[in-house]
């Protein structure tokens, strides 16, 4: 009992779910119950009036009565059919659309450490296939609907024959219902076991045709790995797919041989009676009919039970995504934060961070302050856990141990959006946007035209302007416009750049914003930022040190934790790690611009 309600209760959410997302299906639907229930009984019964008069008293003005009134109600559904097709067809796909758009809200929402958590993607494959208000609705709910109602008739038909050839029909029937819960179990174990390899289809797949890895792929002749790649992913999923469509094979026979047996049965007794004369001939052809249509639709009415019964199990397997998506910050006791705030000052106490399904620790028991107005330097080797760093300040990651403090409060407490709101930060892999020049500094701001042009001049990007076909409205890349512009590296940096310009946020970070840059570009873009930035509070990670000139402080990170801090200055001074880094990043210019 208890899992019959389980059961219910899920379909009753799915039911609920589909509703939110597109009302027009389920009347859409409606329509398709009405009209495939009554059309198959209008093609059944009236050309048995015609079949008796033909072999009866061949009245030719009531046999082409008949037809005309055969002709005149089917002309009549097909019409109805076909003024609301359009309705259904928009519907359905409007359904599809609205359902994709859903699903993706999910990814654009989640935690930044779940999107990289394989068992959570492959979680999002199963159930984005599997619960569909099309699914359900068009074709499970409404198929079930239309398969219940035309039960009913054709058994009352089937009864005036003789009650056992229902009960024969309903047995066989019981039979197939078996056979099509253990086809929906297969199913659905199928669905479980290959999300993995269908994730690593469709990423492989993409990456092939994506016009950004054209470049790699063809300087690095790697069409053939690719596809090697791509044929290894398709032979695992051909695996499973063979022994999957074997055992459907082997249910589907069973269920052919047992219909076999069931028509030669009803076919004889059928025309047995017609033979004593029990029957007319119309009745025959309509008892046949009901016979062989009761068993479709019972077989019909019940693998559609069956397989919402195996939906409630999506249902389950959706709820339970949607809980793993749901951010966490969510659920953490808010805080607000006022609008305009003088005071900017954050505090790493005892932070330590391992990344999920890791053992080591990346950040080790950082202890850090930065305050108002102060501009930090970051410096390091590679795998020195500065970029991680960032990522726990940006709220991408919550840190493994300790506290990351904004004005003394627990960031992970203040309000998502208040928080955001008060960094601009330009990460080292950045993405630019298919849209428009404008759009891709806006973002989802609100577009000042003229504040549009002083970011990109501060950015560097004032020359470039001058050679965009329709200014700040020409089109990035080419996915969506063919005049496209291609942004180099260097340009793809300055305009993200732009983009913190524009925020104009009082906390700024810049995480190797001058990496793609050459260093004349790159000095003068942090002579832009040291002019800027006055008043705000900066970070600034660099592997090239010309940002730690001008920044308060500098932080030298070593296998995840800090082993030096100050100033410029006081770092050459102790001859440690910064001292060596410094001084041969000044040899290596120094040498280059000898051989210039």
């Amino acid at each position: 009992m208890l899992k019959v309600k389980k059961t219910l209760s899920h379909l009753v959410f799915l039911l609920r779910y589909s509703w939110g997302i597109s009302k027009r299906l389920f009347a859409a639907s409606a329509i398709s119950i009405v009209l495939d229930t009554v059309e198959p009984f209008v093609l059944l019964i009236l050309p048995k009036f015609i079949i008796d008069e033909l072999t009866g008293l061949k009245r030719w003005d009531i046999v082409l009565h008949y037809i005309l009134l055969l002709i005149g109600v089917t002309a009549l559904i097909r019409a109805v059919r076909l003024l609301f097709s359009v309705f259904i067809n928009m519907s359905v796909n409007r359904a599809d659309m609205l359902t994709g758009i859903h699903y993706s809200r999910f990814f654009l929402s989640m935690d930044y450490e779940k999107l990289e958590d394989g068992s959570i993607r492959d979680a999002q494959q199963k159930v984005s296939q599997n619960v569909r208000p099309n699914a359900l609705i068009y074709e499970d709910l409404r198929g079930l609907l239309t398969s219940l109602f035309r039960l009913l008739g054709y058994s009352y038909l089937i009864f005036s024959l003789h009650p056992l050839v229902l009960l024969l029909v309903a047995a066989v029937v019981a039979a197939n219902y078996v056979l099509s819960l253990r086809r929906e179990k297969n199913q659905y174990e199928f669905q479980k076991n290959i999300a993995s390899n269908t994730r690593k289809f469709d990423y492989l797949f993409h990456t092939m045709i994506d016009f950004r890895f054209a470049k790699e792929v063809r300087i690095n002749r790697v069409s053939r790995w690719l596809s090697g790649k791509f044929e290894e992913v398709l032979s695992q999923y051909a695996g499973s797919y063979a022994g999957f469509q074997r055992r459907q094979w082997l249910y589907s026979a069973v269920a052919s041989l047992i219909g076999f047996c069931q028509t030669v049965v009803m076919y004889g007794y059928a025309a047995l009676q017609a033979v004593r004369g029990a029957i007319s001939i119309g009745d025959f052809s309509v008892y046949l009919g009901a016979i062989f249509n009761f068993s479709g639709s019972f077989v019909d009415l019940f693998a559609r039970l069956s397989h919402l019964l195996y939906l409630s199990k999506y249902a389950a397997d959706y709820q339970s995504y949607t809980a793993l998506a749901r951010p966490a910050h969510l659920d953490k006791g808010v805080i607000r934060l006022p609008e305009k705030e003088s005071r900017h000052e954050f505090e790493f106490r005892h932070v330590s961070f391992r990344y999920p399904h890791t053992e080591k620790l990346v950040l080790s028991d950082i202890c850090l302050t930065i305050g108002t107005g102060e501009k930090l330097s970051i410096v390091g080797m590679n795998g020195a856990g500065k970029t991680t760093l960032i990522k726990l300040l940006c709220r991408l990651y919550e840190p493994t141990e300790g506290v990351i403090l904004y004005n003394g409060t627990d960031i992970s407490t203040i309000r998502h959006e208040d928080y955001t709101r008060l960094l601009s930060v330009v990460f080292q892999d950045f993405q630019l946007f298919s849209f428009s020049v404008a759009e891709n500094v806006v973002l989802s701001g609100k577009k000042d035209p003229e504040k549009v042009l002083d970011a990109l001049r501060k950015g560097g990007l004032e020359d470039k302007l001058s050679t965009l076909p329709h200014g700040v409205d020409t089109a990035v890349n080419k996915e969506f416009e063919e005049d496209g512009v291609e942004f180099s590296g260097g340009e793809g940096q300055k305009l993200v750049t732009a983009r913190a310009y524009y925020k104009d946020a009082p906390v700024v970070i810049l995480d190797e914003p001058t990496a793609a840059l050459d260093p004349l570009s790159e000095n003068e873009v942090y002579m832009r930022f040291h002019e800027i930035m006055q008043g705000k509070t900066a970070i600034f990670i660099s592997h090239r040190l010309a940002s730690t000139r001008f920044c308060d402080r500098i932080a030298v990170f070593a296998d995840g934790r800090i082993i030096e801090y100050g100033t410029h200055d006081q770092l050459m001074a102790s001859g440690g790690l910064y001292n060596e880094m410094f001084s041969k990043q000044a040899e290596y210019y120094k040498n280059k611009e000898a051989s210039v």
